[in-house]
């Protein structure tokens, strides 16, 4: 199993490696009726025990926007995808992407950071850090149309927007290639941390996306 850190980047300047987390495809199935993959994520974490997530990928629905003309022609697909829980290693995915941004556990009555509980046994984990059991986000395809995601690879970012002004608003890319089993959940940029780790320990079934979004697509 490829280890979750083996493609991280070193910025350079003593700063911290950018989050930037690779994970074999252990599954991948077509729901028909749903018109949708159903992919299952998962990674070592050594000297941890594995993480992993899930995400249900649409191949209908993504409406084509293109920006520019001739050979600076850029082509976006925009559409939603969503994540989700696969229990207690979606947990420890959370855990270990907050100690890796230095954010201490949000629970409450517990004042110790991160580094210091992550150590301890997955009950302990599960007490502290939650996945949203779902996040549905507005997600744009970069050249690639994700609806053709079983064809070879698929480059994505994802918004995790509440639509407010100044409110809860995040930036991550999603890799996917089915053709060699690997994916990649990869940080957009450093100020989005904070916001990226609420998001993904919201409770319940998650709507990260403004209303709007779903009819005119301008990021």
């Amino acid at each position: 199993m490829i280890h979750v850190f083996s493609n991280l980047e070193e910025p350079g300047d003593g700063l911290a490696p950018m989050c930037d987390l690779t994970f074999d495809i252990v599954e991948a199935v077509y729901d028909e009726a749903g018109s949708c993959w159903r992919l299952e994520f998962r990674a070592d974490a050594t000297p941890h025990e594995p993480v992993g997530f899930m995400a249900i990928i649409p191949v209908s629905g993504w409406r084509e926007q293109i920006d520019f003309d001739g050979d600076d022609a850029l082509y976006s697909f925009w559409g939603s995808i969503t994540l989700c829980s696969c229990g207690i290693q979606s947990d420890r995915l959370l855990a270990l992407i907050a100690e890796h941004y230095g954010i201490p556990t949000s629970r409450p009555k517990s004042r110790w950071p991160l580094v210091n509980f992550f150590a301890r046994n997955d009950r302990d984990i599960a007490t502290r850090w939650k996945f949203a059991n779902s996040i549905e986000c507005l997600a744009v395809g970069i050249n690639t149309d994700p609806a053709f995601i079983a064809d070879g690879l698929v480059r994505m970012k994802l918004f995790l927007d509440d639509g407010i002004e100044d409110g809860r608003y995040a930036e991550v890319f999603l890799k996917v290639d089915l053709s060699i089993g690997l994916a990649a959940l990869s940080e957009k940029d450093e100020a989005y941390r904070a916001d990226l780790v609420r998001w993904l320990s919201f409770p319940g079934n998650v709507v990260a996306k403004p209303v709007a979004a779903e009819a005119e697509p301008n990021h």
